[in-house]
């Protein structure tokens, strides 16, 4: 079974951006083999973006697109941005790893391959 994880770097090479901060989300699928990236998506961040009534919550904004990833990889990531990603299933992991590493370490986690909800 492949998953798709969204990968917060702004470089390419190494985990190095908060999920509130990040600019850009890679996203790589896992399956047997090597990883393999799918595509490169931009993003809004949400710390500092400023909300307006109305509008999408940028918080929201982030999580939605991410929403067909089954986890993310990220430097840090608060509360809220927890909460988002657990609203849609999605598996938040916090690394400071490179890039290949980080999705190595990922591959090996039976719950990122399990059926059913994020526990």
């Amino acid at each position: 079974m492949a998953v798709r994880v969204a990968v917060a770097s702004g470089t390419g090479v190494a985990v190095d951006e908060h999920f509130g901060h990040a600019t850009r989300f890679e996203i790589w699928e896992l399956a047997e083999g090597a990883p393999r990236l799918v595509e490169v998506r931009r993003n809004t961040p949400a710390c500092g973006a400023g909300w307006q009534p109305g509008a999408v919550d940028p918080m929201e904004a982030s999580a939605r697109l991410v929403a067909d990833c089954r986890a993310v990889l990220i430097t840090q990531i608060g509360d809220c941005g927890v909460a988002r990603l657990e609203e849609q299933k999605i598996l938040p992991f916090e690394t400071d790893d490179t890039v290949a590493d980080a999705l190595r370490q990922l591959a090996e986690r039976p719950e990122l391959f399990a059926d059913g909800p994020v526990a």
